[in-house]
């Protein structure tokens, strides 16, 4: 999106075409609303406004949440009042990291203590908040826990770590393939995931999922949603929906990822899933949080092999993941794909 009050004009008048025509499909009360992909803090506030309030209109109910992905140099007092105007509830706050040197080596502009100057700014403005941060960078130093110790210790609700993902296609690939980035070790990576479990839940975080942490119930509304395999619509260049059918089949739809063919009408693309893909997927998406899922959702015999490996115990009827559980969650996510 380029800047400039009528381009901004333009994207909203296309999000709110897109949501007219898909509206009818989709049914229920609204639960969340998520401002996210790209960039959304970059979208002019009364744009903002203008949709959430058509789109709380259009599905009628009080959202329980509506979170507004921002960077951290879009989080100054100005804009956190007026985004907080127009119905944003939280704010998911891109940090990454708070060492300079990790900035750098991530590509990102934040490098002067704008991450926690972000936060400060959104808390004060009254906003549910959360963070990401990216574990593993490689600096060529001892990895530390330096920003998760940072941000533990302020108000924050809720904290998102990931661990860098270095594809082949991109410019980290290309850094890695001729040797000027080289990727800490997995056994290492493992180390800093179960010692940031440890600091965390020191700290008062609840490990709910995979990558999250959060404050006595602060969970991310929207989120657990999606790994629940919950129907949601989603408006504007390269959104993804979810439709469910009353047969337990159901249908992803992804928008184009290009500015131009949004605007010219391409169509998205379509995957469908039969009741069984579905059933497996939202199995697979369970034993990423911690509440796992229903013992009878799954066969014996992954039952038995994901207790017998330490991968899950048993709870009140669930199987829910062990902190071994989600370091291997791809292993279980193939394991239960191929038995459902």
């Amino acid at each position: 999106m380029t800047t400039g009050a009528p381009e901004h004009e333009r994207y909203l008048d296309a999000v709110l075409a897109e949501l007219a025509a898909r509206a009818p499909r989709f049914s229920g009360e609204l639960v969340s609303i998520y401002l996210g992909g790209g960039t959304p803090s970059l979208w002019e506030p009364d744009c903002i406004a203008r949709a959430i309030a058509e789109i709380r209109a259009t599905f009628g109910g009080a959202p329980r949440e509506i979170t507004l992905e921002a960077n951290p140099i879009d989080c100054t007092q100005l804009n956190c009042a007026r985004w907080k105007s127009a119905g944003v509830t939280r704010v998911s706050i891109g940090v990454q990291s708070i060492a300079a040197d990790e900035l750098v080596v991530l590509g990102r502009d934040h490098r002067f203590g704008d991450g926690p100057a972000a936060l400060e700014h959104a808390l004060a403005a009254g906003f549910a908040t959360s963070c990401d941060l990216i574990m593993g960078t490689p600096t060529g130093r001892t990895p530390d826990l330096t920003s998760v110790d940072a941000l533990a210790a302020t108000a924050v609700d809720h904290l998102s770590i990931y661990e860098l993902t270095i594809e082949d296609r991109t410019a980290f690939g290309a850094r890695v393939r001729d040797g000027r980035l080289i990727p800490l070790d997995d056994d290492v990576l493992a180390e800093l995931y179960e010692a940031v479990d440890a600091r965390l839940a020191a700290a008062g975080f609840e490990h709910y999922e995979i990558s999250s942490y959060a404050r006595a119930g602060k969970r991310a509304v929207h989120n657990s949603l999606y790994w629940a395999c919950t129907p949601f619509v989603g408006l504007g260049v390269g959104a993804a929906s979810l439709e469910v059918r009353p047969d337990g089949s159901g249908t992803r739809a992804t928008n184009p990822r290009k500015l131009a063919d949004y605007y010219a009408g391409a169509p998205p693309d379509v995957v469908a899933s039969t009741p069984g893909e579905l059933r497996a997927e939202r199995a697979w998406l369970g034993m990423r949080t911690r509440d796992g899922v229903a013992e009878a959702d799954l066969p014996l015999d992954v039952v038995r092999w994901l207790v017998d490996e330490r991968l899950a115990t048993r709870a009140g009827g669930r199987i829910c993941p062990s902190l071994r559980g989600f370091l291997l969650a791809n292993r279980i996510a193939a394991r239960i794909a191929e038995a459902l």
